[in-house]
């Protein structure tokens, strides 16, 4: 019985001095936060056509003259008369144009780091290593 109550002491003396040794812990900073992440583009358009088309035609027909025939009143003419015809046709278009749109994206996702890893973050968005 004497030898299990040293063995009992000893026990105790050696959690003892076990206990006594400073004990410290390399904690690191963890950070929380919902950063968000925002686009805005804006686009502006303007156009301008300008379209001229000038047609100039000239005609002229001319029958030759004659004399067919003669009756007791003078000489007959039976030619046809002379047709001319002058077209000048012009069209001018202008068409204008102007557009703008705008656009807005907004992103926005947890975020979670433990001291200066940016896995943390990876995998508080459902990604894991």
């Amino acid at each position: 019985m004497k030898t299990r109550y040293v063995e009992i002491l000893a026990i105790l003396a050696f959690a003892c001095i076990v206990s006594a040794f400073p004990v410290s812990a390399s904690l690191v900073a963890t950070s929380f936060g919902f950063p968000v992440i925002i686009q805005n583009g804006t686009t502006t358009a303007f156009n301008q056509d300008t379209a001229f088309a000038q047609d100039l035609e000239d005609v002229s027909i001319s029958f030759p003259t004659g004399t067919e025939g003669t009756d007791s009143f003078g000489a007959v003419n039976l030619a046809f008369p002379t047709i001319s015809q002058t077209v000048d046709q012009v069209q001018a278009t202008t068409s204008t144009s102007f557009s703008q749109t705008s656009e807005f994206a907004e992103f926005a996702y947890p975020f979670t780091s433990v001291g200066d890893s940016s896995l943390a973050t990876l995998a508080s968005l459902g990604f894991s290593f």
